[in-house]
């Protein structure tokens, strides 16, 4: 790597296995998942202070009916700010008699969060434009579910001009500002490519229009995209995303300079950049709480199956110090142990340390 790593940002995500109305029956509240996700994100307030953003994609939403949302702040209390906005939209529209809020139905119709699919990120910025087109989720639109993509991260990418380089060659318009913009639109590009070749596909097999979109989204090979994306990527990552039609991955780089870590349970897969947030929110112990290993990505197609495999090859781990000993958590008991050995090494032999 060429370049000095800047950012250490916070993400989380949840992606429910189980229908709203499961969670609404089973713990009373319809907004499960969207509360779990501001205390998720609150327990990692020290790795984004600058701005937040979060994101939602919803399952099987019926044609004409909007499917993935976006809020971004990056005001002083951007965290407080995005999510009392959405209690105070729709409590307005409970006022009205719009939505009941033990209703799955309602509120997934009528709540931009109600969906299955839920990120957040923070931003903790070194460089840049501190404004809400820096804050994450980056979006890429299109009328295609299968082609539109959102993504988020804690990330720095070393070669960017080289990687922009690469889309000018091609034939594209890079727009040169972020990093986050080339990752967008390199994952955008071979999403686009795998489309492409599955639309001619099943065209061509005669498969009827109306149940192309379908057909696509079950044969989108996530697995295969990320590794044709993250072929010349050089930089410490934890990326995470999520597909229209409700396919998600979550990646970490060869080196695992960024951390990141997950939970599975059958209700329900969540992720985080530290363990202990998982740990204290969802009231689980710290051996439930896994490492996403370097070099692996966490993938969840929309029916919910989901798989852990290497998306490129692992290269020597190299995890950042100052991230994983001043940014995380000191009741992580696995930080805590590393603490003292760092310590340990930076003692001189004879004064001891214990």
């Amino acid at each position: 790597m060429s370049d000095f790593l800047k950012h250490e940002c916070g993400v989380a995500a949840i992606r429910l296995l189980k229908p709203l109305s499961y969670f609404q029956d089973k713990y009373g509240s319809t907004l499960w998942a969207f509360n779990k996700l501001l205390i998720l994100m609150e327990k990692q307030y020290n790795r984004g202070q600058d701005g937040a953003g979060i994101g939602c994609v919803k399952l099987n939403m019926p044609l004409g009916q909007p499917y993935l949302f976006r809020t971004r702040d990056a005001s002083k209390d951007a965290l407080t700010s995005i999510f009392n906005g959405q209690i105070k939209k729709l409590n307005k529209k409970v006022r009205r008699g719009l939505v009941n809020l033990k209703d799955a139905a309602d509120i997934k119709n009528n709540f931009d969060y109600g969906g299955e699919i839920l990120m957040g990120h923070l931003r903790y910025g070194t460089s840049g434009l501190f404004d809400e087109g820096s804050c994450h989720p980056y979006l890429r639109r299109t009328n295609w579910p299968t082609r539109t993509l959102m993504v988020l991260g804690n990330f720095n990418m070393t070669n960017t001009p080289e990687l922009n380089q690469r889309m000018i060659e091609r034939g594209q318009h890079p727009v040169f500002g972020t990093d986050t913009q080339t990752v967008l639109e390199e994952i955008g590009y071979h999403l686009d490519e795998a489309h492409t070749d599955l639309y001619r596909a099943l065209r061509d097999s005669g498969m009827p229009g109306p149940e192309i979109p379908h057909a696509i989204s079950s044969r989108l090979n996530i697995q295969e995209i990320i590794h044709n994306s993250a072929k010349q990527w050089d930089g410490g990552y934890a990326i995470m995303g999520a597909i229209g039609n409700g396919d998600y991955f979550c990646l970490r780089d060869p080196h695992g300079i960024r951390p990141c870590h997950y939970l599975i349970t059958d209700e329900f897969i969540a992720v985080a950049s530290e363990r202990v947030p998982l740990m204290t929110v969802f009231e689980v112990e710290s051996e439930q709480v896994q490492e996403l290993p370097p070099a692996n990505m966490l993938s969840i197609k929309a029916d919910g199956t989901h798989a852990i495999t290497e998306f490129t090859t692992p290269l020597k781990p190299a995890p950042c110090s100052f991230e994983k000993i001043y940014f995380s958590r000191g009741n992580d008991p696995i930080v805590y142990r590393e603490r003292k050995a760092l310590g340990a090494a930076l003692t001189p032999p004879n004064r001891g340390f214990s």
